[in-house]
């Protein structure tokens, strides 16, 4: 097996992981509202799915193991690890923004205008979007 259709084995076997054990038992279930908390999840897990499977049956182009990169996908993964601790201890007003600029300023994003709207904007919109509309409470 190739490493190409290796990584689409990861994606399909973690999208199926996200369908039948960590969407049910870590989704509240309700029975009002046009959406329920579980719906998006799953048509992206869904989506992974499938992703992943097309990818195995028809991988494209060549794939290179490079060390250097899999520590730095490693550190954003310890990062992100590191902003939903604080997610759940400060909350998401505070922690998401904390976050999303630990991850611009890595990646080397210094324009004024794309840091504001990643570190003010998006997390403003988001908690919004889920406090406001669809009445969801967020950590």
């Amino acid at each position: 097996m190739t490493l190409n259709r290796l990584s689409g084995v990861i994606v399909a076997v973690f999208g199926i992981i996200l369908l039948f054990w960590i969407i049910p038992r870590h989704t509240e279930t309700v029975d009002y509202g046009w959406l329920r908390p579980a719906t998006l999840p799953k048509i992206t897990a869904t989506i992974a799915v499938i992703s992943g499977i097309i990818h195995i049956l028809f991988p494209s182009g060549k794939v290179d193991f490079d060390a250097q990169l899999a520590v730095r996908a490693g550190l954003f993964f310890v990062i992100s690890l590191a902003g939903l601790f604080l997610m759940y201890y400060l909350g998401f007003i505070i922690a998401a923004p904390l976050l999303v600029m630990t991850l611009m300023l890595l990646i080397g994003e210094r324009r004024p205008l794309w840091l504001f709207a990643g570190i003010v904007l998006i997390p403003l919109a988001m908690w919004s979007s889920v406090e406001l509309l669809l009445k969801r409470p967020l950590p």
